[in-house]
């Protein structure tokens, strides 16, 4: 088992959930909660080399930082993709056809 450490200002616990999910077929996953950390223990669950065990963590260390931005992007976009929708699915037209 390896331990990994992610800061709680950098990292949102549900980009740590997203990005365990992707390589749920190599590992399983617990997620502890710190004061100021996640602590996300890692166990591999196929037999695999000390190399490839260090490239599927640093895999996952890349996948929680891409999931983290993706939830970021996500956040400041809402509103836009809000009104987007509502457009879609109003019965009237927010825009004067002429």
């Amino acid at each position: 088992m390896k331990t990994l450490k992610f800061d709680k200002n950098v990292y949102r616990l549900i980009a740590l959930k997203k990005a365990s999910y992707k390589f749920i077929d190599k590992i399983s996953v617990n997620i502890r909660d710190e004061v100021n950390h996640h602590l996300v223990d890692v166990v591999f669950t196929k037999d695999l080399s000390d190399d490839a065990k260090e490239h599927l963590l640093n895999e996952l260390l890349k996948e929680a930082l891409d999931q983290d931005l993706r939830e970021t992007i996500k956040k400041e976009t809402e509103a836009y993709r809000n009104v987007i929708l509502a457009h879609a699915f109003a019965k009237t037209s927010l825009i004067k056809n002429e």
